[in-house]
């Protein structure tokens, strides 16, 4: 977790787990790099490419985000509990709260680049007595998420394709198998992106980013331009309470999903991190300037949505599975301009599954490699000639392709599933982030330049937050993330019937459990925590004189 010259250190492979075809065994070897001394730092051996830079990353955190297209696709959610009012001023403060959340998990992805994140930060910071099963069922949430995160993004794609099809075709009779069909075409593409062409992977992020910028252009303007005019009161002083909750603050938070929705999967440059140059630097800048930009992008198609939408309240009495396209359709006047543009937002929303499969291989590689799953030595292998966990990625392909099999029954049932997402994505943030404030209060995290001979067990990252506004923004992130998973599990509705209520507590309370019992009966013969593959050691001191003088 220190950093230092390269010159200064040689890593020992202890090799506690095979590394590939060649049997396991004691070697010393000098470190490649800066990133290949800070992996080594946490006890990880560097095994994938390093292709991302800065801009490409900062493409992938943006893609996985979507923030203004998310915004267009969930503004009924905030519209029925909040209104316009709501939805602004909501919007702006979870805005605040995902910044501070992002920064505190920038300063853990700087002390500890590893793809493994959350379940590999809560082992390290974690009490001795409970690091193996906090670390464990941590880990076994994340995968969790960034199986449901692939599925709901192209989920959505594919639902967004098919309201397209059906605007053009007043006919079409939209079926749930055609929505599965779309989904395993998607997935069959990400699938190649993920990886034989693994790759060119940062490439495709870079190009994302340019779409996903000229893309909000290509609909601000539009709308802007031809669609009517609202006046400001009736955006930023106007609130509704569609729920019935009959309190307007509470039906404001309930309706903060939209917006929540709409910034998740930022983290998911965490798991990228082995694969990033300078990773201890970059993942946590391309992580803030991802919400940076996405924030601003999303902030602005609000607001003009709002005031060009015309009367909100028949986006809320609509049947549309989507209002926003027949918002744009009026707007534009224009049915295929609004089938076009509806097409590309499906298209970035499918990108951001392909991102979202990268991460979630990511995630489930790195768990892998520490024994924590059946069939580990299978799973955590890499294609040899692209540097890419193909097993992994193979996997999470598989989960998303037979999750959307439950479409063909019943798209509730789905959703119900999908509503575990935030939850599942919140708690792992409130316990690493909990146990970054444990340590921080302790004073066990010392500074990068502090005496070697310090008793503290944690060295600070290149990027930080220095003393108490460090300490109040991890308070402030934990609060913010307390508060947006207890209402991520209300219903949109007041005593809401039960194929409208919101069983995501019941499904996040049995997934969690079946974590638990999973841990406790095979898991914790086996899982020891993140396994050490190669230990420091440092050169001797004529060594290293000779060195820097050299």
């Amino acid at each position: 977790m220190a950093r230092g010259s390269t010159a200064d250190s040689q890593i020992e492979m202890t090799s506690t787990v095979e590394t590939g075809p060649s049997s396991p065994g004691k070697d010393n070897a000098v470190l490649s790099s800066q990133d290949a001394y800070e992996l080594a730092r946490v006890g990880k051996r560097e095994i994938l490419k390093r292709r991302f830079g800065l801009t490409s990353t900062v493409g992938f955190a943006c893609s996985l985000m979507l923030t203004w297209e998310a915004i267009m696709l969930n503004i009924g959610i905030g519209l029925r509990n909040g209104g316009p009012a709501g939805l602004v001023y909501g919007y702006i403060g979870v805005w605040i709260g995902f910044i501070s959340i992002f920064i505190s998990m920038g300063e853990l992805a700087s002390m500890m680049p590893s793809a493994g994140g959350q379940y590999h930060w809560t082992s390290i910071l974690a009490p001795d007595f409970s690091k193996r099963f906090i670390s464990h069922v941590t880990g076994s949430i994340c995968i969790i998420a960034w199986i449901a995160a692939p599925t709901a993004l192209i989920y959505v794609a594919s639902s967004v394709l098919q309201s397209a099809v059906a605007l053009n075709h007043p006919q079409y009779e939209p079926k749930g198998w055609h929505v599965t069909l779309i989904m395993w075409g998607i997935l069959l593409v990400c699938t190649g992106f993920n990886t034989w062409l693994g790759m060119i992977l940062p490439v495709i992020e870079v190009l994302i980013l340019i779409i996903h910028v000229l893309g909000f252009f290509a609909v601000l303007i539009p709308i802007v331009y031809l669609g009517p005019r609202a006046n400001a009161r009736s955006i930023f002083l106007l609130s509704y309470d569609f729920g019935g909750w009959n309190n307007i603050t509470l039906s404001t938070f309930i309706g903060l999903k939209a917006s929540v929705a709409a910034f998740l999967g930022t983290d998911g440059a965490v798991h990228m991190a082995e694969e990033v140059a300078n990773s201890s630097i970059v993942v946590a800048q391309s992580m803030l300037l991802a919400i940076f930009i996405n924030g601003l992008l999303g902030f602005a198609i609000l607001t003009a949505f709002l005031f060009t939408a015309g009367d909100l309240t028949t986006i809320l009495k609509s049947d549309a599975t989507y209002p926003f396209i027949n918002v744009l359709q009026s707007s534009t006047k224009s049915t295929g301009a609004a089938i076009v543009l509806s097409c590309m937002i499906a298209i970035l929303q499918a990108c951001a599954g392909l991102g979202a499969i990268s991460s979630g291989s990511r995630m489930l590689w790195a768990f892998s490699r520490e024994k924590a799953l059946p069939g580990w030595r299978w799973i955590r292998r890499v294609n040899p000639r692209t540097a890419v966990p193909f097993h992994s990625t193979c996997l999470i392909v598989l989960a998303v392709g037979l999750l959307s099999l439950i479409n063909i029954g019943s798209s509730v049932v789905l959703n119900i599933i999908l509503s575990l997402l935030l939850e599942a994505f919140f708690s792992s943030y409130i316990i690493s982030l909990s146990l970054l404030l444990y340590r921080r209060l302790k004073g066990d995290i010392s500074e990068p330049d502090e005496d070697a001979g310090s008793n503290r067990s944690f060295v600070w990252g290149p990027f930080r937050l220095r003393g108490w506004v460090g300490t109040v923004n991890n308070v402030f992130a934990i609060v913010f993330s307390v508060i947006m998973m207890v209402f991520g599990f209300w219903p949109a509705v007041n005593h809401p019937a039960p194929a409208k209520m919101n069983w995501s507590i019941v499904i996040f309370g049995g997934v969690t459990a079946l974590a638990v019992v999973y841990y406790l009966g095979w898991a914790r013969k086996y899982y020891q925590g993140p396994l050490i593959e190669v230990e420091i050691a440092e050169a001797p001191v004529a060594q290293r004189r000779g060195a820097e003088g050299s």
